[in-house]
């Protein structure tokens, strides 16, 4: 009876009640949504930068992430026998690492130079699909000394495809040299930073000039199934290469580990932040609501509603308006998140390729994962419970003869 009583007092002025639904609706549509929105962007950053350049574990010589020392290389085979051995891992792609400079005839630049084996490459990592197909590809199966550039490398040496270009670097003895190659490809990742400063080559093209011995590389990068995994094969590699230093992907870029940990945090912040202003705009609401009928509340304590009773309606008439709207909004908000998840949204509008300058992708893919769901439903929940106490106590405290004298 007292629910059915809630119910109906809800509708007795339909203007006000739809009016704050609709502000409740609102207000749970764009904090859920910002927050599936904040989520995606940083979740995809991450797992972007670790599919194109980072993967999950990287293996290397102590020190070499100091300077990237020529000398500081390893036997791949005894790398790949433990490394093999790890369940959880899928790929691995065993690098050579130079610094040199690439130059064109108009113009030079640093650049870090990888000599990879392309089939490894390819499994390992997903920068093969950022090459458009009219850009070239991720290594022609025919033709030597190929390199692979990016666009903005490209653009500043003024080179395209089939262009002649010379990287130079000194080998491990320390003598100069310089190699000849032909553009084969140019890719476009989301990270301008490492765009600028990235060439790939053959290691087979590579590894004579650097004056290392036959089977030795400087990196081994590793793809596992997921994070969760990550974690585990870290340590069980560090159990297993005693004499290297393998590094997950959140130590190797300690930016993107700190990015991702504190989203979490950011969107409880924001959500509560929305959850608190409604939370004023209920409370007034339902105030006036109790404040107008004052004789209505009376009169019903003078024939026997207990305070028991009318707390637990004008509870019910706030719990029922702050549901119903909560609901409306994350409806719409999950509609709104299941068309965009997969097109994206495209922020090049706003600031065109700037975004890429700090590492960020420029196409925003909004999530919601089940715990992001739960969080939602329990600061819902919480305002919801907090907003209807402070009107159900104060029509406790009207009393029935002054209130039915009005």
């Amino acid at each position: 009876m007292i629910l059915r009583l809630a119910w109906k007092n809800i509708w007795r002025n339909k203007l006000r009640s739809a009016t704050l639904l609709g502000a409740i609706a609102i207000g749970l549509f764009a904090g859920t949504f910002m927050t599936a929105f904040i989520a995606g962007w940083m979740e995809n950053t991450v797992v972007t930068d670790i599919n194109n350049e980072l993967s999950y574990i990287q293996v290397h010589k102590p020190g070499y992430d100091d300077n990237q020392d020529i000398g500081l290389y390893f036997s791949r085979a005894e790398v790949e026998q433990q490394v093999k051995s790890v369940p959880s891992v899928l790929h691995t792609s065993y690098r050579l690492k130079i610094n040199g400079m690439i130059a064109s005839a108009v113009n030079a630049a640093g650049v870090s130079i990888k000599g990879v084996d392309v089939a490894d490459e390819k499994a390992t990592t997903d920068l093969y699909k950022t090459i458009p197909d009219s850009c070239g590809s991720f290594f022609a199966e025919s033709g030597k000394m190929q390199i692979v550039l990016s666009k903005k490398t490209a653009e500043k040496l003024k080179v395209r495809l089939k262009s002649k270009v010379v990287i130079t670097f000194q080998n491990v003895n320390g003598e100069v040299q310089s190699l000849a190659f032909r553009v084969g490809g140019i890719f476009k990742t989301t990270n301008t930073q490492f765009d600028e400063s990235t060439v790939f080559v053959r290691n087979s093209d590579l590894l004579p000039y650097a004056g290392l011995p036959e089977g030795t590389v400087h990196e081994a990068a590793i793809k596992v199934k997921d994070m969760e995994a990550c974690e585990k094969a870290t340590l069980e590699l560090q159990k297993r290469l005693p004499g290297l230093e393998v590094q997950s992907w959140d130590k190797i870029q300690p930016a993107l580990g700190i990015m991702l940990s504190w989203t979490n945090l950011i969107n409880f912040i924001i959500l509560s932040i929305f959850l608190l202003a409604l939370s004023f705009g209920i409370v007034n609401t339902m105030l006036m609501a109790v404040l107008e009928r004052t004789r209505e509340l009376g009169m019903l304590a003078c024939i026997g509603m207990s305070k028991k009773k009318l707390f637990r309606m004008i509870m019910s008439e706030t719990l029922f308006i702050t549901f119903i709207g909560s609901l409306a909004g994350i409806v719409l908000a999950l509609g709104v998140i299941g068309l965009t998840a997969k097109s994206g949204i495209d922020l090049t509008f706003m600031l065109k390729d700037q975004f890429e300058d700090y590492g960020f992708g420029s196409i925003v893919y909004p999530i919601l994962n089940v715990k992001m769901f739960a969080e939602i439903v329990g600061l819902v929940a919480v305002a919801g419970i907090l907003s209807a106490i402070y009107p159900a106590r104060k029509a406790l405290k009207l009393n029935p003869l002054d209130a039915v004298k009005q």
